[in-house]
């Protein structure tokens, strides 16, 4: 009878929830409720709870703790409703029966749903107000927040797992109570409640008025997988679409023309197949952090203290400085309040310059160096040590009215030739400075040159090349240039000695032939034949009674002459030449021919020349570069690229193995013939255009650099032996007292033969000799 009873009455929510479990946990939970009503029947409540708790533990697996907790107590229910119909039996007639229970709890939810669906709604409302906060920051607290008032929330809900089995126990509705920790408060769930929760376990839709046949209607037509109408397809549905046709024939088009192209293969991949590790990524720059702006200071309060505030003759300073020199940006202003305080009207141009100053921040990190700037400089001795040198002015040569270009002293040291652009060439004594020859010419005069071994001039006036006896040779037994006969000792007899005199005696066969090679005759009233043809002075004339014996045309303007050191050969440079082989011709004083070594020179005209002192190589200076010539085998040897504009001058060292070239543009280039083409040093030490650089001829390892800015530099150039050594460079002494005139100064300089003087001329007249 108690089963029957049982099996009518309707299914209420412990049955809702008994079937969320499956079918093997609802056949457990029903063996476990005979197991119960026997044991009750036979031993008490003891075993009946023994009973409960197995069932509480074998359906552990398929629900939770408060569902099996739920299952337990319908069971309970059940087999209490099963002893009071046992008790009808037997003669209890007080216990209800299942229609008057199911009766009663059908009214209590309908008032359930009555009280929900009331107006009233503060029970529902949160009642915690501290928004999204972590209720784990309450953890250590004796509160979970704050309500509406401000009044905290204590903690009213209890935890301990004995509680809950407890309050199952008493409570016959625990089953369906959940805990809202957020709010402090226990929610009683509705049999809806209860249904939504078990169709959605189930996979269902929530509501059971779902309508699941309805087709959803879409907007998008693209999303369309059904048809709308039940009209007939089109035709073109079926036919071929002509403008696909259309376009895929202008492609084909194009792929035959060739502008369409396949994409290239992809490239072979190539890896090493033995190396050790894989090669390392290159790590990109660490980012740059954005410029920070400056703290505010007190300056920057709403109330500063007074001491901040500006007088009147601060703040008219202030408004007068320039807007980068100011200290702050702004006037301090006092305010009691913070609400008083205006908008800044500066604020859009400070946010404009802090946007600039983003946008303007270095975006590469450079690395800066710690290194004292003296480390880096070389280690020079000091000018003290490298004496002697010349340093001051020893002797002024004065006497010349124009322009002084050139200068030049004889092999003793004892005499010096110069001149001018006053047309005169005059012979000095170098320690005392007197005049001692003079001669006058009927035009400039532009270049002089002492005969290295006999006191002969060369000298370069009104387009012709004058061989000048200065008539300054002691008696004939003390004669500088003595040649005696070693070979016949029988017959001890002795070459006439060779003097000036008879050097400058001009041969008949040099003038006939005007002093030219057969192979090089020309018409005689050529350019070419003036330039090389031999006269002997007229004896009538101011010139004969000057000195001069002989005379060479030029094509031009003669602006260097440079001797052989063994006095046999003479260059002359005429970079003005109008015939380009006049540019540079050697003239043979013993034989008296003239050589034009070069038919036409690269790299335009002859600027500068000069003689090897040991080997038979000559070197012709053009205007950006120099090239040395063999003369006994007639072929170049090496082209010396300088990277001047214009070179002014050059010089060769004693030894024959260093080159140094003056330029126009500033510079001197140091050549080391050993070492390649290419300069070893360039050295700019002057404001203005180099005309001179020479080396001291003599045992001081001197060199000297003229300019237009007035100036020479004296530097110690000293050349080693060992090839492994390279040449010490130092300048000394910067040498100061010349003028500048018409925008030129020193326009020459050249050493003494045998000490480390100096001789200096200028664009001012004058001709200086420094010691």
């Amino acid at each position: 009878g108690a089963q029957r009873s049982a099996a009518a009455a309707p299914r209420g929510p412990c049955a809702v929830a008994g079937a969320e479990v499956g079918e093997g946990t609802r056949a457990a939970m029903g063996r476990n409720a005979k197991k119960r009503k026997a044991a009750i029947a036979t031993g008490g409540d003891d075993e009946a709870e023994a009973v409960v708790g197995g069932a509480a533990a074998s359906s552990s697996d398929a629900l939770g703790k408060k569902e099996v907790e739920a299952l337990v107590v319908k069971d309970a229910a059940e087999v209490g409703g099963a002893d009071e119909d046992d008790g009808d039996v037997t003669g209890e007639d007080d216990a209800p029966d299942s229609d008057d229970m199911t009766s009663s709890r059908a009214a209590e939810d309908e008032a359930a749903d009555a009280d929900s669906s009331s107006d009233d709604s503060e029970d529902d409302a949160p009642r915690n107000r501290i928004g999204n906060v972590p209720l784990e920051w309450y953890k250590d607290e004796d509160h979970v927040g704050y309500d509406l008032a401000g009044e905290k929330i204590m903690r009213t809900l209890s935890t301990s797992e004995i509680d809950a089995l407890l309050e199952s126990k008493d409570n016959p509705d625990a089953w369906r109570t959940i805990q809202d920790h957020k709010n402090q408060r226990q929610i009683v769930l509705t049999d809806t409640d209860l249904e939504i929760i078990r169709r959605i376990r189930k996979g269902a839709y929530p509501s059971a008025s779902t309508d699941t046949l309805e087709m959803v209607e879409y907007d998008n037509p693209d999303a369309k997988i059904h048809p709308t109408s039940n009209d007939h397809a089109p035709k073109r549905r079926f036919i071929p679409s002509k403008w696909e046709r259309m376009k895929v024939k202008k492609i084909m088009a194009l792929l035959r023309e060739g502008k369409i192209r396949p994409p290239p293969p992809p490239p072979p991949e190539v890896w090493d197949l033995w190396a050790d590790d894989d090669p390392k990524k290159r790590k990109g720059p660490r980012p740059l952090p954005a410029p920070k702006l400056a703290l505010p200071g007190h300056a920057e309060s709403y109330n500063p203290p007074p001491e901040y505030l500006f007088t009147e003759e601060e703040k008219k300073k202030w408004e007068d400085e320039d807007e980068t020199e100011r200290k702050i940006s702004h006037i301090p202003q006092k305010f009691d309040a913070l609400r008083r305080v205006p908008a800044y009207k500066e604020f859009i141009q400070e946010r404009f310059h802090r946007c600039l100053d983003l946008y303007l921040v270095p975006r590469a990190l450079k690395m800066r160096m710690n290194v004292d700037a003296e480390s880096l400089l070389p280690k020079l001795p000091s000018p003290k040590d490298l004496r002697p040198f010349p340093t001051h002015v020893s002797v002024s040569y004065d006497g010349h009215r124009g322009l002084v270009r050139s200068v030049s002293v004889d092999a003793t040291g004892q005499w010096l030739a110069t001149v001018s652009s006053d047309q005169t060439m005059i012979v000095w004594e170098v320690s005392t400075g007197r005049p001692v020859r003079s001669i006058k010419f009927t035009d400039t005069a532009t270049a002089v040159a002492w005969h290295p071994q006999h006191l002969l001039l060369t000298v370069a006036a009104q387009d012709a090349i004058f061989f000048v006896d200065p008539r300054l040779e002691p008696n004939r037994g003390n004669a500088v240039a003595k040649a005696t006969s070693s070979d016949d000792k029988a017959d001890e007899e002795t070459k006439p000695e060779v003097t000036v005199a008879s050097m400058l005696v001009l041969r008949a066969s040099a003038a006939a032939d005007g002093g030219e090679d057969e192979e090089q005759q020309e018409r005689p009233d050529g350019a070419k034949a003036r330039a090389v043809r031999w006269h002997a002075v007229d004896q009538q004339s101011p010139l004969w009674r000057g000195g001069c014996r002989i005379t060479i045309e030029t094509d031009g303007e003669v602006q260097q002459l440079k001797w052989h050191a063994k006095g046999n050969y003479c260059a002359a440079v005429s970079p003005k030449a109008k015939a380009p082989s006049n540019g540079c011709i050697i003239h043979a004083l013993h034989q008296q021919k003239s050589m034009r070594p070069f038919s036409k020179v690269k790299g335009g005209q002859v600027t500068s020349c000069a003689f090897h002192p040991t080997k038979p190589y000559f070197f012709a200076a053009s205007k950006t570069s120099v090239r040395m010539y063999d003369l006994q085998k007639q072929q170049p040897m090496k082209h010396l690229v300088s990277g001047a504009k214009w070179i002014s001058s050059i010089s060769v060292h004693p030894t024959g193995d260093h080159v140094v070239v003056g330029s126009y543009d500033r510079r001197v280039v140091w050549f080391d013939l050993d070492f390649g083409t290419k300069p070893y040093k360039t050295l700019q030490y002057h404001d203005k255009a180099v005309r001179c650089a020479a080396f001291h001829p003599g045992k001081y390892p001197l060199l000297a650099c003229a300019s237009d800015d007035a100036t020479v530099s004296i530097l110690h150039a000293k050349v080693f032996s060992d090839l492994m050594q390279s040449p010490m460079i130092v300048p000394v002494k910067r040498l100061r007292d010349h003028g500048i005139h018409q925008s030129l100064g020193v326009l020459w300089c050249t050493w003494h033969p045998t000490q480390p003087w100096l001789f200096t001329v200028g664009a001012d007249h004058r001709v200086l000799l420094w010691a």
